[in-house]
């Protein structure tokens, strides 16, 4: 059974030419499909609780069944045994009127039951990752009752476990296909309703790949040399030499008058000595074979940017599928000491490994990173390798 393509889905995009949500498309924004364990503890919370709710119509049957013998004998029911009988039946079957109506809402309305919302899943339209809508929570509801009629306990036991043989691995039922919907994985995972989230989504999935362009040789010294990476523009547009603490300094233009004598040059001996600066160099290898030589210090994330006043060398982007990078993610630098990596309040934090034993450092402090520990963040992740001729 297949997805048919509504009216207006032209515009949406992930479909397959015959109008079927494509899978690959929904992976690559990193949706994740439940698992089959996460749904069937789904469903037993929620019928549990239907179960729970209940326990007064069942009482009532118990209760009414001398009564209806009595009255079947001839014999007369006292008014107080059919009372109470009429009460817990009234009472039972609004109670589970009631969770009935609000979990075709919930479901219809926020892709949501009570059970989904503990075990972190969410109902969504297979094409379009919105909310399921109401009335076709309905339709799927009236396929079940129906098989229920037909095969009691066998036809909803097999329709539910349909998703155990769907042809597109992603867990998706007989009646999800009835319903167009799909159960996805919303804590722990991007969450279709995120609108923030599926927008950047969407964003990094249709933005350019770009291939990085392989170091060339000097055509003045024939030595092949690193890729270019760009320092930060002065406004100045004019470089001066650095000072003795090692920062950039606009030189100074003083103006001359016939009274005011040029001062003397002063001799070398009288300059103030150059601040030493550390050569060393390292090279960020990422998970996908990526090198990326480095020298001083640079930002990395989804879309990083320095502070105000910050002064860095390089400015790294990284794509992450999962969407677990933050904009500017982390601060990454080369001392004396080594190297250094700084999490810079990111949503799902920096892990540094070190001998296979992973530690999530804190935000805000610079934490050591030997040569050949590994940085991870978000869904991405560099080891980090001292630069060929570097000691």
């Amino acid at each position: 059974m297949s997805s048919t393509r509504e009216p207006d889905d032209e515009s949406v995009p992930g479909l397959l030419p015959d109008g079927r949500a494509d899978p690959a498309y929904a992976a690559a924004l990193g949706l994740r499909p439940a698992s089959a364990l996460r749904r069937s503890l789904a469903f037993t919370l929620d019928a549990a609780i239907w179960v729970v709710l209940s326990v007064p119509l069942v009482i009532a049957a118990i209760t009414a069944l001398p009564v209806a013998v009595a009255v079947a004998n001839g014999r007369a029911a006292s008014v107080g045994s059919l009372g109470g009988v009429a009460l817990l039946a009234i009472i039972g079957a609004a109670a589970t009127t009631l969770f009935g109506l609000v979990q075709l809402i919930l479901h219809g309305r926020l892709g949501i039951t009570v059970g989904k919302a503990v075990a972190g899943l969410r109902s969504v339209n297979v094409a379009r990752f919105t909310v399921p809508g109401f009335w076709r929570v309905v339709l799927r509801v009236l396929v079940l009752y129906a098989a229920q009629v037909v095969l009691p306990i066998i036809g909803p036991a097999v329709l539910f476990a349909s998703g155990l043989w769907d042809a597109e691995h992603r867990g998706r039922s007989w009646l999800d296909r009835i319903g167009r919907t799909w159960v996805v994985q919303a804590r722990g995972a991007l969450d279709p309703l995120d609108t923030r989230a599926m927008r950047q989504a969407r964003r990094a999935l249709d933005a350019p790949t770009y291939a990085v362009a392989a170091p060339l040789p000097s055509l003045a010294t024939g030595m092949v040399v690193g890729a270019f990476t760009p320092g930060p523009r002065l406004s100045g547009g004019v470089i001066g030499a650095p000072t003795s603490d090692g920062n950039w300094q606009a030189p100074e233009f003083p103006t001359r008058s016939a009274e005011t004598p040029r001062a003397p040059a002063a001799a070398p001996s009288d300059l103030p000595p150059r601040a030493a600066t550390s050569t060393r160099a390292a090279t960020l290898v990422f998970d996908d074979g990526t090198r990326v030589p480095v020298t001083g210090s640079g930002v990395i994330g989804r879309n990083p940017e320095p502070s105000a006043g910050e002064s860095i060398r390089h400015v790294i982007p990284v794509v992450d599928p999962s969407m677990r990078i933050s904009k500017t993610h982390a601060s990454f630098g080369i001392d004396a000491e080594g190297f250094w990596v700084l999490d810079r309040g990111s949503t799902n934090g920096t892990v540094v490994e070190t001998a296979g034993r992973p530690t999530e450092i804190a935000a805000g402090e610079r934490t050591r990173v030997p040569w050949g520990g590994t940085v991870t963040i978000g869904g991405r992740s560099f080891s980090v390798a001292l630069a060929e001729g570097d000691a």
